[in-house]
C-alpha cells in the first residue's frame, strides 16, 4: 500500500513507519519538526527511515503541499500533544489539534483518500467512574484542553464520515512509551532529572495509575486497524479503539522502578494538581476482537528497554 502519515518525525509517526517500511509499503510522511521538544530527537527519528520507499516533507499541518498521488490510506499523528503546556501555547491545542486535524482531513478529500486513520487519546475520558474505560459506556469529560481537541476531532470524523463517505478509524492511545520516546512525559522526565540531579515533580504524591503502554504494542495496534481499514470486508463509519495495556501502575512505582536502575534517588518536589486524570485503565476488548491486538510487554520489561536506549542515546 501508499500510505500517507502526518507527524513522521514523531515517537508514534517514526517506530510506525519503520514498521511499514520493514513490510514493504511506500510511505511520505510529514513533520514541521517543533520545538515542543527537542528538534535534534526529531531529526535523529527522521535519518533512520532513510529508504528508497520513504519520502519526507517538512511542512505544516494546516498547509500540505505534497504533489503525491493515489494514497490508499492516511494516518494522522500530528498534534500538539500533552496536557501541560505553557500559557502562551495554549493556542496549539486549537490551531494544531482542531484545525490541523481538519486540514488534513480537507486534503484527504481531495486527493479522494477514503480510509483515514487518526490519533485520538485516554485524555478523553472522565476517571468518575470505577473500573476500565470503555469505547462506549465511560462518559467523554476531559479535564484537560489537550482532551477536549482530541473530542472534537472524533465529533468530525464521525460528521465526515456521514457527509463525505469516508471510513474513519480513531485510535485512543493510553501512555505511550518506549525509545525515542517524548522527553516531556513523566518516565522519561523522570529519568533526565534523577541523571542530572534535578528535581523531580511528583504530581498528587505519585498516587496517578497510569495505564503505561509500550510502543512496540501500540505498533502493533496500529497496524491492525490498518488492515481493519483497509479490508473491504469491514464495513464502518467512525470506529474507536482503545489501544492500552490493561495493567495501570502508579506513577510512584514508575519513578522508584527508574530509581532503581539508575542506581540514584530523586529530589522530589510535590505538586497537586487538578486538570488531569487520577487513573487510566483502558478496556481492550473491542481491539482484540476487531483488531488482533495483544499486548504482550510488561511496565517492568518495557522501562528496562527504555533506560536501556536512554544510557546510550542519552546525548541526543
Amino acid at each position: 500500500m501508499k500510505i500517507l502519515v502526518s507527524g513522521s518525525s514523531g515517537f508514534i509517526g517514526f517506530h510506525l513507519i519503520k514498521e511499514l517500511l520493514n513490510a514493504g509499503h511506500e510511505v511520505v510522511g510529514f513533520d514541521n519538526h517543533n520545538d515542543y521538544y527537542n528538534p535534534d530527537l526529531k531529526l535523529k527519528r527522521l535519518t533512520l527511515l532513510s529508504s528508497k520507499k520513504f519520502t519526507f516533507y517538512e511542512l505544516d499541518l494546516n498547509n500540505i503541499l505534497i504533489n503525491d498521488q493515489d494514497f490508499d490510506l492516511a494516518i494522522n499523528l500530528a498534534a500538539q500533544a500533552g496536557v501541560r503546556v505553557p500559557a502562551e501555547k495554549d493556542y496549539l491545542y486549537e490551531t494544531t489539534n482542531i484545525e490541523g486535524f481538519n486540514s488534513f482531513c480537507n486534503f484527504c478529500a481531495k486527493r479522494n483518500i477514503k480510509k483515514i486513520i487518526y490519533a485520538s487519546s485516554s485524555s478523553v475520558y472522565s476517571d468518575i467512574n470505577e473500573g476500565k474505560f470503555d469505547e462506549v459506556n465511560t462518559p467523554l469529560k476531559p479535564k484537560s484542553k489537550y482532551g477536549k481537541s482530541k473530542i472534537a476531532n472524533e465529533l468530525h470524523a464521525s460528521e465526515l464520515a456521514k457527509l463525505d463517505d469516508l471510513s474513519m478509524v480513531g485510535l485512543r492511545f493510553f501512555s505511550v512509551y518506549g525509545p525515542f520516546g517524548r522527553p516531556d512525559m513523566a518516565y522519561y522526565a523522570f529519568a533526565q532529572a534523577i541523571k542530572n540531579k534535578h528535581t523531580v515533580t511528583l504530581n498528587n504524591e505519585g498516587n496517578m495509575y497510569r495505564d503505561m503502554t509500550y510502543i512496540d504494542d501500540i505498533i502493533q495496534g496500529v497496524l491492525g486497524a490498518i488492515n481493519y481499514a483497509a479490508n473491504p470486508k469491514n464495513i464502518y463509519k467512525n470506529e474507536i479503539f482503545n489501544l492500552g495495556n490493561d495493567a495501570p501502575i502508579k506513577t510512584k512505582y514508575m519513578l522508584n522502578t527508574i530509581e532503581k536502575y539508575l542506581g540514584k534517588k530523586a529530589i522530589i518536589q510535590q505538586c497537586k494538581t487538578n486538570n488531569e486524570n487520577l487513573k487510566t485503565h483502558a478496556n481492550i476488548t473491542k481491539a482484540k476482537n476487531l483488531l488482533g491486538y495483544e499486548p504482550r510487554v510488561s511496565f517492568d520489561e518495557g522501562i528496562e528497554r527504555f533506560l536501556d536506549w536512554y544510557k546510550y542515546y542519552e546525548n541526543i
